[in-house]
């Protein structure tokens, strides 16, 4: 064998050695994607869950009768007027705000969020939308923006999946149950 052959026999190798390389980078990547992925929600989630938050959704629930009070409406009309010591409902909106940053940007993946989540975004924004449109009035459009872009997008989701998101021809327990 001639040292060109050689030369070529061995360039191919190297190249077949150097593209094996690269599709199991590519899939080892993909791989620690979805790991980050399934931590990032499960920080969210274990957010949600903690006890400070909660305390704040039951004030967050409480908007619709605040916002009945002349003296809050005022409040809401002051910039820097929202501590969130005091106002702890807006805290809810904190965090919505934060993860549809994060999801804004692609950190998080908006498909595995808004399967999870996308209702309670929706029914949040809903009851805070008053809020926002008297914050707002004074302090224009930027706050809460984040928080809208995920309750957009997750009306969108809904529009999308109006039957949710069940695999199609995977039969439901009510049809394994038919056949018995």
């Amino acid at each position: 064998m001639s040292a060109e052959s050689l030369n070529l026999v061995l360039s191919g190798a190297t190249l077949i050695v150097v593209a094996a390389a690269a599709i199991a980078a590519i899939v080892q990547l993909r791989h620690l994607r979805q790991s980050y992925q399934i931590s990032a929600l499960l920080e969210i989630l274990n957010q949600w869950n903690q006890p400070a938050l909660q305390a704040a959704y039951v004030e967050f629930s409480r908007l619709g009768a605040k916002l009945a009070d002349p003296a809050y409406v005022e409040l809401l009309e002051r910039p820097g007027s929202l501590d969130r010591g005091t106002h702890q409902e807006f805290l809810i909106c904190d965090f919505w705000e934060q993860v549809g940053t994060y999801v804004k940007h692609g950190l998080i993946d908006e498909r595995i969020l808004l399967d999870v989540v996308n209702a309670q975004v929706v029914n949040a924004w809903k009851l805070v939308e008053p809020a926002i449109t008297i914050i707002r009035a004074t302090r224009g459009p930027s706050p809460f923006e984040n928080f809208e872009y995920l309750a957009v997008r997750s009306v969108q989701w809904s529009r999308r999946y109006p039957q949710g998101t069940y695999p199609p021809g995977l039969p439901r327990m009510a049809d394994l149950k038919r056949r018995g």
